[in-house]
């Protein structure tokens, strides 16, 4: 509508401007400058629309992410006058969280060093990655959020360390306590969250799936949803898992092997939209088919 304005405003002034008589000298050339003017002061209109309507969203979403920011220093500020970082280490580790999501690769890592009181990539080898479990899950995940491969095999080694020393720790009993619990993901089980990450890791350092990564990715996701029964995420990744498995095993022809993971993909789906109560269905549903 407002294009269509400026069009009318642009045609208006053109045809003014040659409707008056033939003229020549100054005249004309006073008439030429103001018809230029005319097609500039269009072409500048056209532009600040385009920066309006195309570059401000995207502005305002980097200026929203700021402003998060800067609240979230503000209120930790505020908390670390009454609590040490040691002894409030979830809203902590929700603050680093949302640095790494949104690209405050930086801040994020001085979080967690922070936490951890001791920055694990400058400490020898045999003392490196210790500290409280939640934590050293976070590092990690910052550790594969810097996307060079190296990073993720060393944090995908160490995962699998933590999984070792973490199922060691606990007892069969806690781990069926709190499987039952609410799928929001602040009542998610730690150990449930770090065999999905397992899982989920390890899908992607083995695009070329063979039988072997097949069975310990299939093991670590059901663990996942044996942990957290009722968590939406592992269900969801214990179904499309199978779903890919079922292709792979289609795709290199063996029919047979492919339908014994049918069942199990269709359960984790209705699984997943069973816990699913406050997301959003359908984008779960596509990105799974």
């Amino acid at each position: 509508m407002i294009g269509l304005l400026f069009l009318l405003i642009f045609f208006t002034a053109v045809k003014r401007t040659y409707s008056l008589p033939y003229m020549e000298g100054p005249n004309a050339s006073r008439a030429s400058i103001s018809s230029y003017r005319v097609v500039m002061m269009f072409i500048t209109c056209l532009c600040i629309l385009a920066v309006d309507f195309r570059i401000y969203p995207r502005e305002y979403a980097q200026t929203e992410t700021y402003v998060t920011s800067l609240v979230w220093q503000v209120l930790l500020a505020v908390r670390a006058l009454v609590l040490p970082p040691t002894e409030d280490i979830e809203t902590w580790l929700k603050f680093a969280s949302l640095c790494r999501k949104n690209g405050r690769i930086s801040q994020a890592r001085s979080t967690l060093i922070k936490l951890l009181q001791y920055d694990p990539e400058a400490s020898p080898e045999n003392v490196r990655y210790h500290g409280p479990p939640q934590v050293m899950l976070a590092y990690l995940k910052y550790q594969w959020s810097l996307g060079d491969d190296h990073k993720r095999k060393e944090a995908f080694a160490r995962l699998q360390n933590l999984v070792r020393e973490f199922s060691i720790s606990l007892n069969i009993q806690s781990i069926a306590s709190t499987a039952s619990t609410s799928g929001t993901n602040a009542n998610v089980p730690l150990l449930a969250r770090v065999y999905h990450k397992l899982g989920a890791w390890q899908w992607s350092l083995s695009p070329g799936l063979d039988d072997d990564s097949i069975q310990e990715i299939l093991t670590a996701f059901r663990n996942a949803t044996q942990c957290a029964t009722k968590w939406a995420k592992a269900w969801h990744a214990w179904a499309l898992f199978n779903t890919a498995v079922m292709s792979h095993y289609t795709l290199r022809g063996f029919p047979t092997i492919a339908s014994q993971f049918v069942v199990a993909a269709v359960t984790g789906y209705f699984h997943s939209i069973a816990c699913a109560a406050n997301i959003l269905l359908y984008p779960l549903l596509v990105a799974g088919f």
